[in-house]
């Protein structure tokens, strides 16, 4: 099984943003010399706790001091876009880095209210949201050449792209366009299922794709000794409770394993029922939850998302979930 890293480049109390986007660099510059598939960042705004709103400056930075890794945007938010605009940016990113650009769209301003009225172009139904795919797509192909209007550089490009969601609406256009698929387990559980039966029962072979393909989003928190895993875990609970509380878009806190905070009935229960698909634990422990997301969901390929401070056990999260996949 193919396993890729999905960044949102955070940042935590203590540093700055331009520090939080090196670590962020470092970790793709670790992960380019080692057996992932890609590296992706998403796009997010007014949240000092994410330093990846610029998303395709954010992608050039990391191909720039890469060599090999596929690195993309997992994804861009196309409300927030023109499909011309994005053919333009990602068609420059295909032609500096030649066959290492991926680009993910979905179909949500990846914002608060607020500040999607400053963004938002549109506001996508399912059919709407389709015919914006298509002409980006089109954009892409090198018949766009005889278009009156054409992107350059974006024209003959062919950036791969992949549909984003986390509900059954994405699942039946991914499959309508024979696309492939990522879905967002990691903050998105209750829907995993059925998005993916959706998605499979309905897949549409295209010259993109002659057969489904699913990327499965998971969170990550994975280290080699007990006391390691128990913190990073507090750490990934801290992060969640503090991104379900919408007023709180400050860098993020970290985690004190010496003093953990005394949880409310409320934010327990949102523990137990909304914190999404994760491989949680000491090396030992994942591999059960490892094969049981296998077995149950048969993804193509696991992106695994983390929001560990500490860089070394960030690259011993990864070093665990990948072993786990090429041991299966």
């Amino acid at each position: 099984m193919k396993i890729s890293i999905l960044n949102l480049i955070p940042r935590f109390i203590d540093e700055t943003a331009k520090q939080s986007i090196e670590r962020g660099l470092e970790l793709a510059k670790w992960a380019d010399g080692q057996n992932f598939e890609r590296y992706w960042v998403a796009e997010h705004h007014n949240s000092k706790s994410i330093s990846c709103s610029a998303t395709d400056l954010i992608i050039g930075y990391i191909l720039e001091n890469t060599q090999k890794i596929k690195v993309g945007a997992g994804g861009v938010m196309l409300p927030n876009h023109t499909p011309f605009q994005v053919a333009e940016r990602y068609g420059t990113l295909e032609t500096l880095y030649p066959e290492r650009v991926d680009l993910g769209i979905g179909r949500a301003p990846g914002t608060d209210i607020e500040t999607a009225k400053l963004i938002y172009r549109d506001t996508y139904k399912e059919d709407n949201f389709k015919e914006a795919i298509r002409t980006l797509l089109s954009y892409f192909e090198d018949e766009a050449e005889n278009f009156k209007v054409r992107p350059y550089p974006g024209v003959g490009t062919h950036v791969p792209v992949y549909i984003l969601g986390s509900s059954m609406t994405s699942a039946h256009i991914a499959a309508q366009l024979g696309l492939p698929y990522s879905f967002a387990g990691h903050f998105s559980p209750n829907t995993v299922e059925v998005a993916l039966k959706i998605y499979r029962e309905e897949f549409t072979p295209s010259k993109y794709l002659d057969k489904p393909y699913v990327m499965l989003g998971v969170s990550a928190n994975a280290a080699y000794e007990k006391d390691s895993a128990e913190h990073i875990k507090q750490q990934a609970i801290s992060i969640f409770l503090q991104i379900q509380n919408r007023n709180n878009r400050d860098a993020f806190l970290k985690a004190d394993p010496n003093n953990s905070p005394e949880l409310t009935s409320i934010e327990k229960f949102m523990i137990r029922t909304a914190r999404g698909l994760r491989i949680e634990g000491d090396v030992n422990s994942v591999k059960d939850q490892f094969m049981e997301i296998k077995q149950k969901y048969n993804p193509d390929e696991i992106i695994a998302a983390s929001y560990i401070p500490d860089f070394k056990l960030l690259k011993e999260n990864y070093e665990i979930i990948q072993d786990l996949a090429l041991n299966d």
